[in-house]
């Protein structure tokens, strides 16, 4: 019973010490929260909080707004929100090159098992999403050890009632949050009422004495390493040697103790309680053959002015020559839907005069068959380094088509990393985009594809591993 007050103790310091005497009093306004003393200023932030189910899913802010390696980034109790080419986006607080968290706080989480990926259902399947669904039904059970553990039921009602009414969309929106599991359930060796089981994105928990199954406050854990405060000692041992560990140092410049490990990074104030942000993020992002593995995919939201409304989804911005990665849009309208297509140009303007010379980048289009919401995912492998725009967009039976939405592909300048087979990947992220109807139409290409969407909730992390994809197939969501 010791270890649960200490974790108890662990989650009450976390959420209330930052209700310590704010340099700026918070005001009693919209996106202030008293639990924490932490205001969200940044509208994009706001909107992405307000759309992905605010506390329940995502914590309470943890942080100002603040400038980390040239990005501007909030931290939340679960997750922590970047700004990326004017779109949020989720840093992947689990991965290898950020918090590849196994202990903490007296727990011991499960490592990653590379035989439980290996047995997940290849994307290229045109059922991936009954075959995923059937995959975690059977490995994340809601019965461990004869307790009522409830992960496939965590995992199946993360999205919010009503998100969709097409059940392969909601299994895939899930997949943002979870990715699918990297191990098996496996209670703590210290205590038998804990139940972990890790999952691409985070790790659920499972606590037999209230009983209740959530996830596991990575937001919270990150910005212990970072700050040293309440920072459980078995986590600060696996930590040790990290470029963030105990970098947040009050009165240096940036308030950061180490720049250089760090560079473009300003944490004035970032973790003290108040109304504003740190400051402007002007820093020049770090060059992309330098960006740490740890940062994020891609993710935008907005609501589209009546036309379609288009998702474009990818495993990672950052790849190497080689690297097989998924391309995902999702796109709904309010009447049939005709085509989505995608492509890639060269640069990051968006600019349709500027070709790439890469084939796996070619328009390529998918045929919606006159529904309302139509998901694809094209799997993809890039050879020629460079920057490269991916954009998406969606036309309705009604000829109004949608605005290209767009993120930034890197693709580095030599191949530095091989996929292993059997490795876990990456979940794609969600991405929204404004989508202003216009009326011309398009050319269609042939497409190839495969398939695994994602999209919003739980009280969870994100990612850690990344993965091995199967070869451009074509797989659609029935």
């Amino acid at each position: 019973m010791r270890r649960v007050v200490v974790l108890s103790a662990f989650v009450l310091v976390s959420m209330f010490a930052a209700l310590a005497p704010p340099g700026k009093p918070t005001e009693a306004q919209a996106n202030c929260f008293p639990q924490t003393g932490f205001c969200i200023t940044n509208s994009a932030f706001a909107e992405y909080y307000r759309l992905r189910g605010e506390e329940r899913i995502l914590g309470y802010p943890i942080s100002r707004s603040f400038t980390l390696e040239g990005f501007e980034v909030q931290f939340f109790q679960r997750v922590v929100l970047q700004m990326q080419n004017g779109q949020v986006a989720r840093l992947n607080v689990l991965d290898p090159n950020v918090m590849p968290m196994t202990r903490a706080n007296g727990s011991t989480f499960p490592p990653p098992d590379p035989a439980l990926a290996a047995q997940a259902p290849p994307v290229s399947s045109p059922t991936y999403a009954q075959d995923v669904d059937a995959f975690i039904r059977k490995v994340a059970p809601n019965t461990f050890n004869g307790q009522p553990v409830g992960f496939y039921t965590l995992f199946s009602t993360t999205v919010p009632a009503g998100t969709t009414t097409d059940p392969n969309l909601v299994t895939l929106l899930n997949l943002e949050i979870w990715g699918v599991p990297t191990s098996n359930p496996a209670p703590d060796p210290a205590n038998g009422g804990f139940i972990y089981q890790r999952w691409q994105r985070g790790i659920m928990h499972f606590r037999a004495e209230v009983p209740v199954t959530e996830g596991i406050l990575v937001g919270e854990y990150f910005k212990a390493v970072i700050t040293g405060r309440s920072l459980p000692p078995d986590l600060a041992q696996d930590m040790q040697g990290s470029r963030y560990s105990g970098q947040y140092l009050p009165g240096a410049p940036g308030w950061t103790a180490r720049p250089a490990d760090l560079p473009s990074t300003d944490m004035t104030g970032a973790f003290e309680p108040g109304t504003g942000a740190v400051n402007a993020p002007a820093v020049t992002p770090v060059p992309v053959a330098t960006q740490p593995a740890g940062t994020a995919t891609a993710t935008a939201t907005g609501t589209a002015v009546g036309g379609p409304t288009v998702t474009l989804q990818v495993d990672d911005d950052k790849i190497d020559p080689g690297q097989t990665i998924n391309v995902t849009v999702i796109a709904r309208y309010a009447t049939p839907l005709d085509w989505i297509q995608f492509e890639g140009v060269a640069g990051t303007n968006n600019n349709d005069n500027e070709a790439t010379l890469d084939p796996a980048l070619t328009r390529q289009e998918h045929d919606c068959d006159d529904r309302t919401e139509c998901a694809y995912v094209w799997t993809i492998t890039p050879t020629i380094s460079g920057d490269v725009t991916i954009r998406a967009r969606a036309r309705g039976n009604d000829g109004v088509r949608s605005e290209w939405s767009t993120l930034t592909l890197h693709v580095r300048g030599t191949s530095t990393a091989t996929a292993t087979p059997g490795t876990p990947t990456t979940t794609p992220t969600a991405v929204v985009v404004t989508a202003t109807p216009t009326t011309a139409a398009a050319t269609a290409t042939p497409t190839t594809a495969a398939t695994t969407p994602t999209a919003t909730q739980p009280a969870a992390a994100t990612a850690t591993a990344p993965a091995t994809q199967a070869a451009s197939e074509t797989g659609e969501i029935k």
